[in-house]
Parts: C-alpha cells; structure tokens; sequence
C-alpha cells in the first residue's frame, strides 16, 4: 500500500469517528423521548407488568405527569427514576427499552470500537509496499502508534458522550418524591396516588401535609372511616405544624360526636385543639355543639357561641349559623 492511500486510510477512519461523536452529539434525546424512556422503564405498582407509560390506570398517569413535570425542570433522569421508586410502594424498575431514537445512542460507541479495531488489526497484517524513501520502522511504529491512539481517543469519546446522556452525573442524588409532589396541585393527584405515596413514606417528616389533604377529601365526601387514620396520624405526629394539627384533632373531635356520639372523646380532641390554638374558633363552636347536643350544657355552650362571636374573624355565613344557635341555648330550645 502506497504512503498516499495510506494517509487517506487514516483520514477516512478520523473523518467516521468524527461523524459519530457529531450523531451522538446532534441525536442527544429531546423532552419526550426522555419521558417515554423513563416511563416505559418504570412498572406501574398496580397493573400487570406493564410499563407506566403503557398502562391506563389512574396511578400510571399520575406518574407519567410527574416525570413530564420533573424533565422539564431540568432534572436528570436517575432522580426522576429514584423518585418514583421512592415515593410509590410496588413500583421498580424494568429492563430500559433499547429501540428506537435510543438504539443509535447505543450502538455508535461500539460500533465506533469495533471499526477503529478492525483497521488497526487490518493495518497491521498489510504492512504496504517497499519503496526507495521507505520510512524506517520506528517511524512507521510512532504513526501507527498515533493513528490507533486517535481511533481510540475517538471510540472513547463517544462512549463519554453516551454516558453524559444517561448518566447526568451533574446532579446524582435521590429525591424524596413527598417534596416534589409537596410543590404539585395535590387536586390534581388520586386518592390511590396519595394512598400509594404515603404507604411508602411513612417516616418521612414531609407527609404530614398530604396525610391532611387526603383526610380533608374523605371528609369532605362523607367517608370519615378513610379519613380517620390520616387525621390520627396528622395529630399524633411531630413534625405536623400547629394548623395542621389543630385541622386534625377538630375533625376527630367532630367525627367521633357525629359518627358514633363518643361525647367526652370529642370534648378531649377539642380541647385539645384549643390548648394548642385557644383561638380557634372553629374548635370553640364544634365544643360548643357537643355540650349542648350531647352533654346538656347549654350554659357552657352559651359562653363558647359568644366568644365565637366576639373574636369576629368568621365569614357572613358562618356567624349566621352561630349567632341562631347562640339564640336558640339562650331561649332554652333544644339542639337540632
């Protein structure tokens, strides 16, 4: 093989590696490749071996909109996966699809190997032909020792430009996932999703604010058997705030007059609630309520209605409603 051919070999064999580390660089996956990735690498934790991105379930979608959500914030793909193996119990990860967008990303760096290995393998069986100015063996050594090390260096850094992809080693770390869906519309998240959130978070300080949200839905739908342990849960916790506490232990006070008539449980879980805000004027007139309904206090419940009214900070609404039943224990009628 003459010096000339030689020399192109060597440009040609630079100019491929060139390409491919251009490829990769170009085909680096866009927002939804990279949300279709995660999600068809994620097991929805309640359908049958399907993906999350596959599935129809109503956590399976939850899920997808929350790797959207994460993605377009910026963060890489191993905190996303962390955090939805962290944060929904019964969810793990599947063998990453290899196709589509995705396969060349895959295959360019051996390729990229593989040829550089077959040249210097081919390069080395035809050492070309003899001519007058023959370069001597060192320098043949040296160039051959360069062009191999450039294949190389080329092969290599294609594989770095993958691994970027994949890896994002800019930010590795775990997310809690309770934080993230703490900064979500929690309106916009099932009640299976939470459910599935807090089974797998039961320790964390954070969940104390979904717990709450939870029970204020069941409550709301006149399901107090669902809502009871999240609001149990909420008052008995620590790192629940002095609000969400009080929100709590008011409900439980309510759901146990109402729901089974326990009229000194209620009282407690009120008092309760006042002793950790004395001017809750919601736990004042609930109070109120049990001592005149179930107790037959209607003195004390005069004095609690009162000071209800006096500390002035209810909505038109409400204060109707008060002010009758002020009315009522102060004309002697019965609780209704």
């Amino acid at each position: 093989m003459s010096e000339r051919t030689r020399n192109r070999l060597y440009v040609l064999a630079a100019g491929i590696l060139a390409v491919a580390v251009s490829l990769l660089v170009l085909n680096s996956p866009t927002e939804a490749d990279r949300v279709e990735t995660i999600g068809t690498s994620i097991k929805c934790p309640v359908c049958q071996g399907e993906s999350i991105a596959n599935s129809p379930s109503t956590m399976a979608r939850d899920m997808m909109a929350l790797v959207r959500e994460r993605v377009a914030e910026g963060r890489s793909d191993q905190e996303i996966v962390d955090e939805l193996l962290g944060s929904y119990s019964g969810a793990v990860l599947l063998d990453p699809p290899v196709s589509g967008a995705t396969l060349f990303l895959w295959l360019a760096p051996a390729l990229a190997l593989v040829s550089g290995a077959i040249v210097i393998v081919w390069w080395e069986r035809h050492p070309g032909e003899e001519t007058t100015e023959r370069p001597t063996s060192k320098t043949r050594s040296r160039r051959r020792a360069l062009v191999g090390g450039l294949i190389l260096a080329g092969s290599f850094a294609a594989i770095v430009v993958v691994a970027g992809f994949f890896l994002q080693e800019d930010s590795p770390g775990t997310a809690s996932g309770v934080a993230g869906l703490a900064g979500q519309d929690l309106e916009d998240v099932s009640n299976e999703t939470m459910e599935a959130v807090i089974a797998a978070n039961l320790d964390n300080p954070q969940i104390s604010g979904m717990r709450l949200a939870l029970a204020e839905r069941y409550f709301d739908e006149g399901d107090f058997q669902s809502a009871f342990p999240h609001y149990l849960a909420v008052a008995q916790s620590t790192a629940s705030s002095e609000p969400q506490a009080v929100t709590a232990l008011v409900r439980l006070g309510w759901m146990a007059w109402t729901g089974n008539q326990e009229v000194e449980l209620a009282i407690e879980m009120l008092d309760q609630a006042l002793a950790i805000d004395p001017d809750s004027s919601t736990a004042r007139y609930l109070k109120g309520q049990v001592l005149w309904c179930g107790a037959n206090e209607p003195g004390e419940a005069e004095q609690l209605f009162t000071q209800v009214i006096d500390n002035g900070d209810l909505p038109a609404g409400s204060l109707e409603l008060v002010e009758e039943d002020l009315n009522a224990v102060r004309t002697g009628e019965s609780c209704t």
